[in-house]
């Protein structure tokens, strides 16, 4: 199972530093980004920046993630004290991924 990043440069380079390969800017078009990322049989997490998932208000692709069981999507403000990103899944599934 992958994890999955979408957003923008700031936000996902971080996320690739950490080794995470299945990245999709959303500079671009973030709807068609989310696409990409949901065709992919194998990713199992997909992490969004808050903002971005916010401004999908309305969006007929918000709606299609917010029925999805899988991927799992976990939203993350950029404002955020957190810094574990593993502590953070753990307490979003309720499960440890890297066990």
């Amino acid at each position: 199972m992958q994890i999955a990043v979408i957003g923008n440069d700031d936000f996902v380079t971080g996320f690739r530093l950490a080794g995470i390969s299945s990245v999709f800017e959303s500079e671009k078009e973030l709807d068609s980004e989310i696409e990409k990322a949901l065709q992919i049989e194998d990713i199992g997490v997909v992490i969004m920046e808050e903002e971005a998932y916010n401004s999908l208000v309305g969006n007929r692709v918000k709606t299609r993630l917010e029925k999805l069981v899988k991927p799992v999507i976990i939203t993350i403000s950029s404002k955020g004290k957190e810094t574990n990103i593993g502590e953070m899944i753990k307490r979003s599934l309720g499960v440890d991924l890297w066990k």
